[in-house]
């Protein structure tokens, strides 16, 4: 399912364009939830935690106290790779607005409504490429099929690991040389001899430890950190993670 977000401080606005939305999703079998925020500052408070969580974001460009391209800047920095589309009255800040990677520049009422059909429809395609790979895990008779976007992060003591993830943790039997053959290029990387943590769950990097969005606080290893920082600032710039 996706989560496809809603940022403009006109009510109407919101209700307009998610029950289009909603209607499309409808008309071409696409599982999604929708949210609205009446405000940059309600969008980013909710998504805090997990700026992963964003699959689509429709954001205005001028609201009242930050600005949606500002908004979409600080969802970037902290990881967030949803696909971003600007529905706004201001031509002029179209090129300001690439700092923010987005999908698509939308001027309101200038455009059909079968442009919108379209650019929803890539930003679906795109969004559910970002959201269908699965982590299997298994344990005796029981598995455990993860979407690895759900995954915070990995750690083994002895040959035991144990996957965090939003809702839970799950313990089986692996290594950490195994995780990163497996993981590496996917968004995942090695923070220390005993833990894989996902890219877009680190809040902050300190000199010996990871702030991850849960609140879970990770060691950063000595031989490991300068990789680490690489990495991180490829991500963060969109450049994606290469080794």
């Amino acid at each position: 399912m996706l989560q496809v977000l809603f940022c403009d401080d006109d009510p109407q606005i919101l209700a307009q364009y998610a029950a289009r939305v909603a209607r499309l999703a409808q008309k071409h079998q696409i599982e999604v939830r929708t949210a609205c925020f009446p405000s940059a500052e309600a969008l980013l408070f909710a998504l805090e935690d997990s700026p992963g969580d964003a699959d689509i974001l429709y954001l205005d460009v001028q609201m009242e106290r930050m600005s949606g391209i500002d908004a979409a800047r600080r969802l970037r920095e902290a990881g967030c790779r949803a696909q971003i589309i600007f529905l706004t009255q201001m031509r002029e800040a179209v090129f300001e607005s690439f700092d923010a990677a987005p999908l698509q520049y939308l001027i309101k009422g200038g455009f059909t409504g079968e442009k919108f059909e379209r650019v929803f429809l890539k930003a679906a395609g795109l969004a559910q490429q970002n959201t269908g790979e699965l982590f299997h895990c298994e344990r005796g008779a029981e598995r455990r099929t993860i979407p690895l976007r759900e995954i915070i992060y990995f750690e083994v003591i002895k040959r035991i690991v144990t996957v965090h993830y939003d809702g839970g943790s799950f313990a089986f039997y692996s290594s950490m040389d195994e995780l990163e053959t497996r993981l590496l290029k996917k968004g995942f990387v090695r923070t220390h001899r005993a833990f894989l943590v996902s890219l877009a769950r680190i809040r902050r990097m300190g000199q010996e430890s990871l702030l991850l969005t849960s609140g879970a606080e990770i060691p950063l290893g000595r031989t490991h950190a300068k990789k680490v920082r690489e990495v991180l600032s490829r991500f963060l710039s969109g450049g994606g993670q290469t080794v």
